[in-house]
């Protein structure tokens, strides 16, 4: 098996790194894994806290933007999406949200047999080494350490004071199947430090004589013989053949543009840019989702707020304290508190999710800097606005085009308006009195369903979440790929990544995407469940 990472995406993320450990548990199967990035072996990866300066850094990432956006004035997005070992795993804030139950039960009823909830559920524990312990619903032994995190700042309960005040239920665990209320967030951090995709699962199989690592290597394209995926070309020009099987162990981005480069998609778009068709796949690039949201923001004395405790002192403070005993400010990702709610009553289940900082944060000049304040994130867990991705020519290194169609559904821009009311309801709670100052952002004259709108368009981002680009479906003329990863209509080539969700799911992404590796490797290894 060749697990091939590609120079339109990334080989060692999430999906590639648990492939590669996962398959070369047999000594019997041998695999390649194929990074476009460097070592992730660097503190601002390594200290929770330094999320900031990695955004930053465009070494680690691809710096590829979204839009313009029709639904959204022309506004162009950023995506981030890490170039590095550990791919976006090495970059993210490490929330770990496995996802509701219902999302993979809709998964199933659209005949895509073995991905329910209870499926999947042995997959999700496998995976974790949960510090509170195993139970029949989490896993207490497995490669990728998470948490619960420490939420000390006294803002996080008056935050979770508020939201039960304003009738939100608080489950013990939103990630055990009852994920609807306010939860204090669960982080892929272990021993203080960033438990990544190459900590967890490649570290510990990189002295195995059946595994091989290559960093720095773009991949322009599969290579085929007929219809059978026969190994893949880098840009250097090598020939990289796989005795078994290609697979794109890539980004929702990264595959879908990697398919493109090599003949797989819409033949009409391929033709047109001198590509030559091997199989004509309309679906590659569609159906391309992502969590739009905003940020609700408050003004509040520098005493009540976490900027306090990040001047100078304080950051030098943080620094070495992390430095010497991996623990305090330095291990936390900021993100400490959320919740996953309804926008409406009529909603079937939360289709909001929240994400609560004891600051607030603003962009000056491409830096973020902080400001006295609170604020909290609203993204559509399943937004109904569907985008595509397209190349723009047939040169392997340049971005493809991204356009998400943020808000171009009714009911998306409904649903965040909704989320602007829901908000401001949860701060108007008696938890929030004495320390709730002015509405920074949007300002509190904002008040009708079209100024907020108005709003909401100009302060538009997303959480960095891509998915269904390359989309499971039983049938070729629905999707991409079958049940087990493999690309309707081609031999030998699977995708394996969040491109292949048929829904999004409703959280942050990196915990599912291992999720889907774990349960192919199986497939892969003839073990057709746990």
């Amino acid at each position: 098996a060749a697990g091939c990472g590609a120079g339109a995406g990334f080989g060692a993320g999430a999906a590639g790194c648990v492939l590669a450990a996962r398959l070369t548990e047999d000594p019997g199967t041998q695999v390649l894994l194929l990074e476009s990035g460097g070592s992730d072996r660097r503190l601002t990866i390594a200290m929770p806290a330094a999320i900031p300066f990695v955004y930053q850094n465009k070494a680690l990432g691809w710096n590829e933007m979204a839009g313009p956006e029709p639904y959204l004035a022309g506004q162009m997005i950023d995506e981030k999406r890490g170039r590095v070992l550990g791919g976006s795993t090495s970059v993210n804030a490490m929330i770990f949200n496995r996802g509701n139950a219902r999302d993979f039960d809709g998964w199933a009823a659209q005949g895509l047999s073995g991905w329910g909830w209870q499926d999947v559920l042995p997959y999700f524990r496998r995976m974790e080494n949960f510090a509170e312990g195993a139970s029949p619903t989490r896993g207490g032994d497995g490669p990728l350490k998470v948490t619960r995190a420490n939420a000390a700042h006294p803002l996080f309960e008056v935050y979770m004071r508020s939201g039960e005040q304003a009738g939100h239920a608080r489950p013990a665990d939103h990630n055990s199947g009852d994920q609807e209320g306010m939860h204090i967030a669960q982080c892929t951090i272990g021993n203080g430090r960033r438990w990544n995709a190459a900590q967890a699962f490649l570290r510990p199989a990189l002295g195995r004589p059946n595994l091989a690592l290559k960093t720095g290597v773009d991949v322009e394209r599969v290579l085929f013989d007929g219809t059978r995926a026969a190994g893949v070309l880098s840009a250097d020009g090598t020939r990289l053949e796989a005795s078994r099987e290609v697979i794109l162990a890539a980004s929702n981005i990264g595959a879908a543009k990697l398919l493109l480069l090599s003949g797989v998609g819409p033949a009409d778009e391929l033709r047109a840019l001198g590509i030559p068709v091997v199989l004509d796949q309309p679906h590659v690039g569609r159906n391309l989702e992502n969590h739009p949201g905003v940020n609700l923001q408050y003004a509040a004395r520098r005493e009540d707020t976490l900027v306090s405790q990040l001047g100078l002192v304080g950051q030098a403070r943080l620094g070495l304290e992390w430095l010497l005993f991996r623990r305090g400010l330095g291990a936390s990702n900021f993100f400490e508190a959320g919740a996953f709610v309804k926008t409406h009553d009529g909603a079937d289940y939360a289709n909001l999710q929240l994400e609560f900082l004891p600051l607030a944060r603003r962009v000056v000049n491409g830096k973020v800097t902080v400001f006295p304040g609170f604020q909290l994130w609203m993204d559509l867990s399943r937004p109904h606005s569907r985008g595509f991705l397209r190349l723009r020519s047939a040169n392997p290194a340049d971005a493809p085009q991204i356009v998400f169609n943020h808000l171009q559904h009714r009911e998306d821009q409904l649903d965040m308006i909704r989320a602007v009311r829901l908000a401001r309801e949860l701060f108007a709670q008696p938890a929030w009195e004495g320390i709730r100052g002015a509405e920074v952002n949007p300002t509190a004259d904002l008040q009708t369903d079209d100024d907020i709108l108005g709003w909401i368009k100009s302060a538009v981002g997303t959480s960095y979440h891509p998915s269904g680009a390359t989309r499971m479906a039983v049938r070729p003329q629905d999707g991409v790929v079958d049940v087990d990863c493999r690309v309707h209509g081609l031999e030998g080539l699977r995708v394996v990544g969040p491109g292949v969700m048929p829904r999004i799911t409703t959280g942050n992404l990196s915990a599912p995407t291992y999720m889907i590796a774990e349960k192919i490797s199986d497939v892969l290894r003839g073990r057709r469940a746990i």
